[in-house]
């Protein structure tokens, strides 16, 4: 089958298109997950999952035992679900094994099989033929746009395209943070279905927009108490540390964005313009980084990017690791 975008095989679901065979591919994990978790619902309807959605690990041994649940038939259910993580960490010996069921897959079964872009061609040939292939990789501009759209219908809401617009204004390209985001607009949005700019505004970004001026302001000044009472204004309106976070990451490289186009000599309306931003939001950008030396704000987000690591590799609870964060870019020299 030819590989389809992730517009068209969410679209294809919404059609109620379903295969014994599909190949995931990518380094956008979330996307991939969205994508199962959305297909398998469609598949399984109403009926068990625990009898009939098992999820198996390559990396395990386990190729004999997913390709024995996939040939079962379902219980009480028209169609089981079963998905392979890690194609890409099979064994050699056992791509045979995939490939002899590939050749006659179970039509009552959907097998889906997850694996890394760069290791596409190690997949037994007719997987590649024969599977729905869908890459899953970050997602920009449109596509982006579509799958919040996407993401929104699967609310039963709709959401109008500047109020699609103005949701990703504040946010990187993360696809967890954005639908966390969406996840607070609707909850907002209550029984009116449609969702309009204001909606997104009034959730999304006035006070949140408020906290992280302070808090950016707190850092330049080395003020920790700010600081932190900047960072518990943003928690008691529901935003998780991770968020605050990334939100206070990509303000620092707005403000240093600024710094370099004001050097440049270039004017207001042409700087908003080039980060994506509103005026009235530039403009504090503009006041603030003539208040935080470069020096300064290289050592800040330089530090910011080492904490990153922090978030990722620690098992402490976010909300300290936050804090710890909070504490080191206070003191950072």
């Amino acid at each position: 089958m030819p590989t389809l975008s992730i517009s068209q095989a969410f679209r294809r679901l919404e059609q109620d298109r379903t295969d014994p065979l599909y190949l995931l591919f990518g380094a956008e994990t979330y996307l991939t997950h969205n994508y199962i978790t959305q297909l398998r619902d469609r598949i399984l309807g109403n009926a068990p999952q625990d009898f009939n959605y098992d999820v198996f690990a390559a990396d395990e041994g386990t190729l004999t035992e997913a390709l024995g649940v996939a040939c079962t038939l379902p219980m009480m259910a028209t169609h089981r679900v079963v998905v392979l993580q890690g194609l890409h960490q099979l064994r050699k010996a056992e791509l045979s094994q995939l490939e002899q069921y590939v050749s006659e897959p179970c039509e009552s079964t959907a097998l889906i099989c997850t694996g890394t872009e760069r290791d596409l061609k190690k997949y037994p040939a007719q997987l590649r033929d024969q599977a729905v292939a869908i890459p899953c990789n970050p997602l920009e501009g449109t596509a982006l746009r579509e799958w919040v759209h996407h993401t929104v219908a699967a609310q039963e809401y709709q959401m109008t395209d500047e109020a699609v617009r103005a949701l990703l204004l504040e946010q990187d390209n993360d696809l967890r943070i954005i639908a966390q985001e969406i996840e607070k607009v609707c909850t907002y949005a209550g029984e009116q279905r449609e969702i309009g700019i204001a909606e997104v505004q009034a959730v999304c970004q006035a006070s949140r927009q408020l906290s992280i001026f302070a808090l950016s302001d707190a850092l330049g000044n080395k003020h920790l108490p700010h600081a932190l009472t900047a960072v518990e204004q943003l928690l008691q309106q529901g935003e998780a540390p991770l968020l605050i976070f990334s939100m206070l990451v990509r303000h620092l490289r707005l403000l240093w964005s600024v710094q370099q186009l004001l050097g440049q000599r270039q004017e207001l309306g042409r700087i908003a313009k080039t980060l994506g931003v509103p005026q009235p939001v530039c403009r504090r950008l503009v006041t603030q980084s003539r208040q935080i030396s470069t020096v300064r704000l290289r050592r800040l987000y330089t530090t910011a990017l080492e904490a990153d690591r922090t978030f990722k590799t620690s098992n402490k609870p976010p909300q300290a690791i936050l804090e710890g964060v909070i504490f080191a870019l206070c003191t950072a020299h």
